[in-house]
């Protein structure tokens, strides 16, 4: 799958019995998907020791509707997805990032579960009373715990989550000397004794700050390109529990530390709203630096959103599959999870500069002939379209993958991206087995 880049088992194999022995593979009751998150799990520990890492987690959804004449609607492990009709499964990973090198190295968490199709409804269930526990939310405090366990060797974890993860009780069970929630608040909450809400507190506090940076267009949001300024404002403020919270056990307040990013409203194009993040952190945030550290460390959210795109359409293509079970489609997906992590991997190495070592996606002999392909044939005409990467280390790799991806080298170019490194690694593929037929007809 990492060689052909493709979720899709007839693209996949070559011939039909490998189609077939997959397809057995993918069904087969002792490839469970415990063992499998176990074994996607279990490194991350080691790469992650002494490091301050980011788990960064999220949730997307894998939809199956245009493959229902496949899928049989009673399989236990598919069910409704997030509009309630169309059929296939969730997915929840913890994507852990090294902090110091910008870097994915892994998981430290996976969930994938589906919906039942007589699941009653939230009023059905008076789903504000249930225990957190109860709630299908509870995943975001489910990673938190498990990510503790699986990254004990670890210097400091923050755990980073959108807006979906903003629950009180997470931030009471969680936190400790070694580990420290980022997440970017989706109420606004009351501030304890007092009438006060956050927004409105955060607001009220003196300007610590901006800085600038550049926004893309975006149609869906109806934004457009501009370069636009950021004002900084922090405090210390201590949020209230929930007046509809069930457990009454729960502290009355927990103490935070607020950060808003707020777009100058004179930046503003007419008829737009401004960019306005409030995120809520367990660190501490004194000093401006502080405030765009912990900023900076929340956008960095866009890994896991790169990772469901290498998964999705624009990649590997998983929902193109056409396996016909359930359980097969989910194998398939931790499988696609794993590939889609190494092609994001090669899209991060393009500028790397702390010399990641290509080890970390290519075997040696792979490195042999990337050695000679750099020589010999990729190797441009003018000096712009030189390899300046030091051998052996995965900037050096990437380039090459990019560069057979169809990517001309010059650094003008708009960087390869997913797609490019897609193509890249086919062709490589292609090229490699060339190389180890030819090694074998010498012997």
């Amino acid at each position: 799958m990492t060689k052909k880049t493709t979720a899709v088992i007839n693209q996949m194999t070559k011939e039909r019995r490998e189609s077939v022995g997959f397809g057995r593979f993918l069904r087969n009751d002792r490839v469970t998907l415990s063992s499998i998150t176990q074994s996607a799990t279990s490194r991350v520990n080691q790469l992650s020791e002494r490091k301050h890492v980011l788990v960064i987690n999220d949730t997307t959804e894998f939809n199956y509707q245009k493959h229902i004449n496949f899928l049989d609607v009673d399989d236990e492990h598919l069910g409704p997805t997030g509009n309630n009709k169309d059929i296939g499964f969730f997915f929840h990973p913890g994507l852990v990032i090294d902090t110091e090198k910008n870097f994915g190295i892994g998981f430290s968490y996976i969930k994938i579960w589906n919906r039942s199709y007589d699941k009653l409804d939230k009023h059905q269930r008076k789903y504000q009373t249930l225990p957190i526990q109860e709630k299908e939310s509870y995943r975001w405090i489910e990673c938190a715990i498990e990510s503790k366990k699986n990254l004990s060797s670890a210097k400091q974890i923050t755990i980073v989550a959108d807006r979906e993860s903003d629950i009180y009780e997470e931030f009471v069970i969680i936190p400790d000397e070694q580990t420290h929630l980022l997440i970017r608040s989706c109420r606004d909450r009351l501030l304890y004794d007092t009438k006060q809400g956050l927004y409105e507190t955060v607001s009220d506090t003196e300007l610590k700050g901006s800085y600038s940076i550049k926004i893309k267009s975006n149609k869906k949001a109806d934004r457009i390109a501009r370069k636009t300024e950021v004002e900084v404002r922090y405090t210390k403020v201590q949020i209230a529990r929930p007046k509809n919270n069930p457990n009454k056990k729960l502290p009355e307040y927990i103490e935070l530390y607020a950060v808003e990013a707020k777009e100058n409203p004179n930046k503003v194009p007419d008829g737009e709203k401004p960019i306005r993040w409030f995120l809520l952190t367990t660190h501490m945030v004194s000093t401006m630096e502080k405030a765009l550290q912990i900023i900076k460390w929340y956008g960095m959210r866009w890994h896991i959103e790169m990772l469901f795109t290498a998964m999705k359409s624009k990649g590997l293509n998983i929902e193109a599959s056409e396996v016909e079970t359930g359980k097969g489609l989910k194998v398939l997906c931790l499988m696609v999870m794993m590939v889609a992590l190494k092609i994001n991997q090669l899209r991060l190495a393009r500028e790397d500069k702390t010399g990641i070592s290509a080890d970390v996606c290519f075997s040696k002999e792979e490195q042999v002939v990337i050695k000679h392909l750099i020589k010999q044939k990729i190797k441009g005409k003018t000096k712009k379209q030189q390899c300046h990467y030091k051998q052996g280390t995965l900037a050096w790799a990437t380039w090459l993958i990019a560069r057979l991806g169809g990517w001309k080298g010059y650094q003008s170019e708009a960087k390869p991206g997913i797609k490019t490194m897609a193509i890249g690694l086919k062709e490589f593929e292609s090229i490699t087995l060339g190389w180890k037929l030819f090694q074998k007809m010498c012997a």
